[in-house]
């Protein structure tokens, strides 16, 4: 049996499923951004609203929403990091698919219809 340090025979430099992975790890980075900043943001808006009506029943009312939406933030913002980890520990022998992943962090190319590389 042989073992490989490198990536290259999982994905090579100019594989397909390098640039899928590139474009998978660009995705959650956008997500893990784009998403708790909305949730953060929606809730300042209910707050304020619920402020600027100055009620303290719509003001209590506003707060739990809030703190479920800033909670549901961290939670999407953690959750590659919990499943990195999880990998880390079940798959101990096997880091093929980590150096792939690790790989991945570049600029993919571009390929067409056919799955050519451009």
């Amino acid at each position: 049996m042989m073992f490989l340090d490198s990536a290259e025979s999982l994905c090579p430099q100019d594989s397909q499923l390098l640039n899928v992975l590139t474009l998978v790890r660009t995705v959650i980075k956008i997500l893990q951004i784009v998403i708790p900043m909305g949730l953060i943001l929606m809730g300042t808006v209910d707050m304020g609203k619920a402020v600027i009506a100055g009620d303290e029943k719509k003001i209590k009312e506003a707060q739990k929403p809030f703190v479920k939406r800033i909670v549901a933030a961290v939670i999407v913002f953690i959750i590659p990091f919990i499943v990195n980890l999880v990998m880390n520990l079940v798959t101990t022998n096997n880091n093929e698919w980590k150096n792939c992943w690790n790989a991945a962090n570049g600029k993919f190319e571009a390929f067409d219809a056919s799955g050519d590389l451009e």
